[in-house]
């Protein structure tokens, strides 16, 4: 019994090409590879999470389309501020009111136009009834605020990844 579990425990040790045992070397090798998939899962598991304060959320953001883009001004008095530049030149402004609900920012009034939205987004539009408001019609927005390596972005249509990227935070 005892040479069945010599021959069990000789087949689990890690030989080098020559047959010896591993050395220094090789452990530390295998210390740093293993150092170094531990750093990568800390920070994918890190590189988006929620926001978790009102406070990160005041900023400057913009929403780009090809030429078009959207600025909107999150103020620390609970208002924003959205302008809306087409590719055309024309410019729309829009003022409204927010509030902050634990990792996600309510906007009233906020408008994300048809030229902004994913195709399954204006598929959903083409297909609402009288009743219920149009994705790309001016309204209520609850979109989650979530901070993406060091950038905060407010999420508008996360499964088509458009999103409001943070370009200035506003000092307090």
């Amino acid at each position: 019994m005892t040479h069945d579990l010599n021959y069990l425990l000789s087949r689990h040790r890690r030989l080098r090409p020559s047959g010896r045992p591993p050395d220094i070397t090789d452990i530390r090798r295998a210390t740093l590879l293993l150092g170094t998939a531990l750093a990568a899962l800390i920070g994918a598991l890190v590189a988006c999470i929620p926001v978790r304060s009102m406070s990160d959320v005041i900023g400057v953001y913009e929403l780009n389309a090809g030429r078009q883009k959207i600025t909107l001004q999150v103020t620390p008095d609970q208002s924003f501020t959205e302008s809306i530049q087409f590719s055309s030149g024309q410019v729309e402004r829009r003022v409204g009111k927010w509030h902050w609900n634990s990792g996600s920012v309510g906007f009233d009034g906020l408008w994300i136009p048809k030229s902004f939205a994913p195709e399954y987004i204006l598929q959903a539009d083409s297909r609402a009834d009288g009743r219920h408001q149009r994705y790309t019609e001016p309204g209520y927005w609850s979109v989650s605020a979530e901070n993406h390596w060091g950038t905060v972005v407010l999420a508008v249509f996360p499964d088509a990844d458009i999103n409001f990227k943070m370009v200035q935070r506003f000092r307090h």
